[in-house]
């Protein structure tokens, strides 16, 4: 199968460049041939090593010119590759890919089928509440079916006009023995002033903006921090705002107990460092830190909203708190700790990651689906497509 994912952000850091990495280490083993089209980013080499073919195209586009250029190299692409199956991993990539193929027809029919170039499309989050009243719509306009990871993102996309019989959802999945909780590293701890067993450790891991909350959780974390001296917080991430939280640390008062450490690729380690992981989003889809975070052990702290009461399990893997609550967040923390909560929340955590998110069913559910739509017949039903996923 010659596969085509499409990006609207660069191939730097991020969640659905983690995604297309894990799917492209687990497909290409498998004899599909997979190509990425977005832009470079720091990520694309090892991307490439993985056995991808990445060819550039800008469909992060604001004006028309932008689009046709977008267009004209796509349709391009899916010529001289003899593309099968064509998935973008979002709305805007999607209308993209009607309009050169759909719109626009090229006459380009898959050679194996005789069939036009089927568009099923992923959607791993719409930031913007605002955009579900249309992005449904689009979708079902635009895409022939629709894969969602959260039924957070699915329900209200079908609110907004997706037929339901058109989609389905496959919770991405995470490398769970890789996150397998394992000792502290000791040159790691020592590099930041940490002792397990003897300092708590909550921490996180995300992008350093806005709605990640990050103010929150330093106000929260000041306030446990009061009450329990041993308490540390590992802040793991960059991003714009971190100048804006280290002088809010100072602030607060608690820099000397906050590790700003950056944007680290060996999330294991750090996770092992942890024994509490927190979120603290203003907005959330299907956070991928948080099953990771489990998937490592961690009992999970997360805000009720959007796709984390998917994710958390609350009172059996974690808690959840009202998003943006800093006294509601800063007693969770201090509640896993002085009621000894963290490490049964951490085990049920582990053993939910595994049954859930394990990343060997994702990527054969969503091969399922393309498959359905790559192989020789008539054309498939959504039907069809659902007892592929089914393994039927």
């Amino acid at each position: 199968m010659r596969l085509l994912y499409l990006m609207t952000e660069p191939f730097g850091v991020g969640g659905v460049q983690s995604d297309i990495l894990a799917l492209t280490e687990l497909l290409v083993p498998r004899g599909h041939q997979v190509y990425v089209a977005t832009r470079p980013g720091s990520l694309l080499p090892e991307l490439q090593a993985r056995g991808a073919r990445f060819r550039e195209i800008d469909f992060h586009f604001r004006k028309p010119a932008a689009l046709r250029r977008a267009m004209k190299h796509l349709r391009r692409l899916v010529r001289e590759e003899r593309i099968e199956v064509l998935a973008p991993q979002s709305v805007r990539s999607t209308v993209t890919s009607w309009l050169s193929l759909r719109m626009l027809p090229t006459g380009y029919r898959v050679p194996a089928t005789g069939r036009r170039l089927p568009i099923v499309t992923t959607v791993h989050n719409i930031h913007n509440p605002a955009h579900f009243a249309y992005a449904g719509h689009i979708l079902a306009h635009c895409a022939d079916f629709v894969i969602f990871e959260s039924h957070y993102e699915r329900d209200r996309v079908i609110a907004g006009g997706l037929p339901s019989r058109r989609s389905v959802v496959i919770h991405s999945g995470i490398d769970v023995d890789g996150l397998r909780a394992g000792q502290p590293p000791a040159l790691l701890a020592q590099r930041y002033g940490l002792r397990p067993g003897e300092h708590h450790v909550y921490g996180i891991v995300a992008r350093l903006s806005p709605e990640k909350g990050h103010r929150f959780l330093l106000e929260a974390f000041a306030r446990v921090h009061g009450a329990d001296p041993a308490a540390r917080l590992l802040i793991v991430g960059d991003g714009p705002l971190d100048g804006d939280l280290r002088r809010q640390a100072a602030e607060l008062g608690i820099s000397p107990v906050v590790v700003f450490a950056g944007l680290q690729r060996d999330v294991a380690s750090h996770f092992a460092l942890m024994d509490v992981f927190v979120l603290a989003s203003t907005r959330e889809s299907f956070p991928l830190a948080a099953r990771e975070a489990m998937a490592a052990g961690l009992a999970v702290i997360a805000p009720a909203i959007g796709g984390c009461p998917e994710v958390v399990a609350d009172g059996e893997t974690g808690l959840l708190y009202p998003a943006a609550d800093v006294a509601a967040l800063a007693r969770c923390m201090l509640r896993v700790r002085r009621e000894d909560l963290w490490r049964k929340f951490g085990r049920a955590g582990r053993e939910r990651a595994v049954g859930l998110f394990a990343r060997q069913q994702w990527v054969a559910r969503d091969e399922r689906v393309y498959l359905r739509y790559a192989q020789p017949g008539p054309e498939p039903l959504p039907s069809d497509i659902c007892s592929a996923i089914a393994g039927e």
